[in-house]
């Protein structure tokens, strides 16, 4: 699909839920109790012929998303269905990685091929203050794991200022040893973010310049983050900044929320409702192909809106 900026758009993610088994402070407003009953609108079915529609559009890059996508009982089949029944073979994961490490051996046996996963402190007092009770021992096995069965794994860390900004030389250092990259994602004037943005927000781009040794690099594939590397190092470190340098120009996805709307810019309030088009394919693939041509150009960032918080945090690292 080609909008009317020349861009193609290939890359949908996908939220399979807006509940999380977190409360993340710079997303709830407070720790609520994890809700097993996920209740969302969309039924398996309905997912289904969703990524079967775009995937007949020319999308070649599915990502699952939440909340937390890994509370979402059928991903292991979902998975299983992008890649078998629609051919898409370029299928990942962004998740907290709390549940993983039980589940990781058949993703992959059915699809998966990378892992984001949020971490935003390799301190576990400090992990646990930030997740309001996440365990962080669980989320490094997971991610030793993925590594040893050879899936791609890239951490994303939102620094902030007087929070998590004294391990910025210790997540660089992960790359060093282990085939993942860490990506420091800026964090955003969005919900509960909103409250510690004045006194918490870093320039990403000032911070890596000062990390001796360090070198930006060319980066081979598209993505949202500009990479830099360490001598020797296995993996490369990232940093993702919408708010100081923005990607529109090469901005080739789009977002399908769990309550069935498709959104075009994951900074825009605009979305498109599909929920009376899941029973017609062609009524489907002429909407969306039409909508997707109107992609804007350049994104607008969501003031005060609560609502989205939890999901634009996921929604970014790409």
């Amino acid at each position: 699909m080609i909008d009317k900026y020349n861009r193609e758009i290939d890359y949908l993610r996908i939220s399979l839920t807006d509940k999380c088994n977190l409360s993340c402070i710079y997303c709830m407003p407070k720790k609520i109790e994890f809700d097993k009953n996920i209740n969302d609108i969309l039924s398996f079915e309905n997912y289904k012929f969703i990524i079967k529609g775009f995937s007949k559009l020319g999308i070649k890059k599915v990502r699952f998303t939440g909340g937390e996508p890994l509370i979402y009982d059928k991903l292991q089949e979902l998975i299983k269905y992008t890649k078998e029944n629609c051919n898409i073979d370029d299928i990942c994961i962004t998740t907290n990685a709390i549940g993983l490490y039980e589940k990781i051996d058949k993703l992959k046996e059915n699809g998966l091929k990378k892992v984001n996963i949020s971490l935003d402190s390799l301190d576990e007092d400090k992990y646990k203050k930030i997740t309001r009770g996440g365990d962080l021992k669980e989320v490094l096995k997971s991610i030793d794991r993925c590594v040893e069965l050879g899936i791609k794994v890239k951490i994303n860390c939102v620094l902030i200022k007087g929070l998590n900004d004294d391990e910025l030389n210790q997540f660089i250092n992960l790359t060093k040893c282990k085939e993942i990259d860490v990506r420091f994602i800026e964090l955003m004037p969005i919900g509960e973010g909103l409250k510690i943005f004045k006194n918490g927000y870093i320039n990403l781009k000032e911070a890596l310049n000062k990390i001796e040794n360090l070198k930006p690099i060319k980066n081979e594939e598209k993505s949202v983050a500009s990479y830099y590397k360490l001598e020797n190092s296995k993996g490369k470190v990232g940093i993702i900044t919408p708010m100081s340098c923005s990607f529109c120009s090469e901005c080739n996805r789009i977002r399908m929320t769990s309550n069935g709307k498709v959104k075009l810019c994951l900074h825009s309030s605009e979305e498109l409702d599909i929920n009376d088009y899941l029973n017609n394919e062609n009524e489907f693939t002429n909407l969306i192909e039409k909508y997707i041509y109107e992609k804007p150009e350049k994104h607008k960032l969501i003031e005060n809106k609560k609502s989205d918080t939890k999901r634009n945090m996921n929604q970014i690292g790409g």
